[in-house]
């Protein structure tokens, strides 16, 4: 293990390569997946390459670059190839196939939870080991911080998440800038969505309301969305995203459980602490004493359902 690998994380030891299958790690942004990576890479015998292709560098990295890092890799002789966020290069599933049928051991990572499903479903059927990865459970919290077992650890988990960056520099930006970036890079880029104002609108409305109850046709109103479908759209954006996720009500019946709404809840506590609009006793005694018709971002903010 390399310094600065940070805490081994517990997904490690169910990660492992298998010739002619391409393993996948996906979950949100800042979790982890590159120091995973980077933790699997000692495990493997023979010569490995490591790919960051969102490090600017790599920015102009196009297809026919595929040829010259053949080149690379053949005067290197490296069997292993490890790609974080590859799926920003178009036609990457073509030259993963290749490389799986040339016995290389490739292992790639993502934002998205459909990334690669399109291409999976393709070029690469039955091809593919996919693993989740999500940010610190409450062990890794424990370790990472060096504390033991308590409820103030407890306490502090619940209101802090475990985003490994935030945790280190205690600086509540990063996790409103992460939030930015999932909605930005991560979805409107990526489904060019235009009303990239509405998303955001929505998104801390879900963090600010999470487990209550959903209305897609209520917040199609309050939004101004002209039709229910976008904004189910924008519930699965967000959700591919691991930004939120949906869970219906229990029922031993399908049918129940698909005609009742669903609770939404968000990957990491920490991303409620500081994304959410939800307000102490005092600060509500404040703003009742404002118009509300001066607070149209609260007003759209703050749903009871």
């Amino acid at each position: 293990m390399k310094k600065g690998d940070g805490v081994v994380r517990e997904k490690l030891s169910d990660v492992r390569l298998h010739s002619g299958f391409v393993c996948i790690i996906t979950g949100i942004r800042r979790c982890g997946k590159s120091t995973l990576l980077h933790q699997l890479l000692p495990s493997v015998s023979d010569k490995s390459l490591f790919l960051n292709f969102e490090d600017p560098r790599l920015a102009a990295f196009e297809s026919d670059d595929f040829r010259r890092l053949d080149n690379e890799l053949n005067v290197r002789k490296v069997k292993n190839l490890f790609f974080d966020e590859i799926q920003v290069l178009e036609g990457w599933e073509l030259y993963v196939r290749q490389k799986l049928d040339e016995d290389f051991g490739v292992v790639i990572t993502g934002s998205n939870a459909t990334l690669l499903s399109k291409e999976f479903g393709t070029k690469l059927t039955g091809r593919h080991l996919s693993y989740e990865l999500f940010p610190f459970s409450y062990g890794e919290f424990l370790r990472f911080n060096k504390l033991r077992n308590s409820q103030k650890a407890v306490d502090v988990y619940i209101e802090e998440g475990g985003f490994p960056e935030y945790l280190k520099l205690q600086e509540p930006t990063i996790l409103q800038q992460l939030l930015d970036d999932i909605l930005l890079r991560g979805i409107a880029v990526r489904y060019g969505v235009c009303d990239v104002a509405s998303l955001r609108r929505l998104a801390v409305c879900l963090i600010s309301n999470i487990g209550k109850s959903l209305s897609a046709t209520r917040l199609t109103t309050l939004f101004n969305i002209k039709a229910t479908s976008t904004v189910l759209e924008y519930f699965s954006y967000l959700q591919d995203a691991y930004l939120v996720q949906f869970v219906p009500k229990f029922s031993c019946s399908l049918q129940a459980q698909i005609r009742n709404p669903k609770k939404v809840y968000v990957i990491d506590l920490g991303l409620f602490t500081h994304n959410s609009i939800v307000f102490t006793e005092e600060e509500r005694a404040t703003i009742g004493k404002l118009s509300v018709l001066a607070l149209p971002s609260i007003r759209q903010g703050i749903i009871l359902f």
